[in-house]
């Protein structure tokens, strides 16, 4: 059986994107969650099961959001596919028998469930003496094959984002060539020194050139180690630097993430308080107008 990928979303309006994001890559497409997120239209309130298949179209999935059963998800709903979650949440269902179900939880990992659990949460009306639940079914179309997906751009990204970080320090990389390069032309020449010496010191009987390509041997060595020290200084701290800049920059993005989801939540409860208000209004008018 396949292997079902999976992926962790990054923040808490991230699972509908995050689950079509897995099923994608299930069929062999890698998109990257921004730009799926975009295609979802997540709003302050988060994603909705229509945002989530107008993008799966716009990449090239067949989409249908259906009521079923648990007897009509595990006979006739083509897996993978996602489900509304506790009535909050959205995740992947990728294999499903009569007694466990196995899910794709973009905010944990991957689960097994047994079916009376994953009823207990997937469930929420009662059509025809049967329990009941949303999903979304998903397949991919000729066009889906057709569209570009994000794997190569995620590999120019990933060039991309170390060069950004390794472009400060060019003088240092070259510095690091140079030395390596100085160091293989000595190792190449230090052969033929030894070889000149048997055939022209010794053979010749030439003390005089025997000490000196001993000399010039000593000092290319001397030469190479020195070369082969400054190498190593110059990988440590050009290593060091890169490392935390990492630091630096994933702090920055841990720090923005806090502030979004922040605001997000604040948003919320302002929408909250706001409709509450409204109400109360509305209830006070219609006590004075009896």
């Amino acid at each position: 059986m396949q292997r079902f990928p999976h992926y962790r979303q990054h923040e808490q309006m991230d699972c509908g994107p995050t689950c079509l994001r897995m099923i994608a890559a299930y069929y062999g497409k890698r998109y990257s969650l921004e730009r799926l997120r975009e295609q979802c239209h997540i709003s302050r309130l988060g994603v909705s099961m229509l945002g989530i298949s107008e993008a799966a179209e716009k990449i090239g999935m067949r989409s249908m959001g259906v009521e079923i059963s648990f007897k009509q998800l595990k006979e006739d709903a083509p897996l993978p596919c996602i489900v509304h979650w506790n009535q909050e949440h959205f995740v992947v269902v990728y294999r499903c028998t009569e007694k466990q179900v196995w899910v794709a939880d973009p905010a944990t990992s991957k689960l097994k469930y047994t079916a009376e659990e994953f009823c207990r949460c997937w469930t929420s009306n009662r059509k025809k003496g049967q329990d009941t639940g949303i999903a979304l079914l998903l397949e991919p179309s000729p066009e889906f094959y057709k569209e570009e997906d994000d794997e190569t751009d995620n590999g120019f990204q990933g060039m991309g984002f170390m060069l950004s970080y390794i472009k400060p320090y060019k003088q240092l990389v070259g510095q690091l060539f140079l030395g390596l390069l100085l160091g293989s032309l000595i190792q190449l020449i230090l052969p033929f020194l030894t070889q000149s010496i048997v055939d022209f010191g010794i053979n010749n009987q030439n003390l005089n050139y025997v000490y000196l390509v001993l000399l010039a041997q000593l000092t290319l060595s001397i030469s190479n180690a020195g070369v082969g020290f400054i190498r190593g200084w110059i990988l440590l701290h050009l290593g060091t630097r890169i490392n935390i800049s990492l630091i630096s920059s994933e702090e920055h993005e841990e720090a923005r993430r806090t502030f979004l989801n922040q605001q997000r939540g604040m948003e919320q409860m302002m929408s909250d308080l706001s409709s509450a208000r409204i109400q109360e209004a509305s209830l006070r008018q219609g006590c004075w107008t009896h």
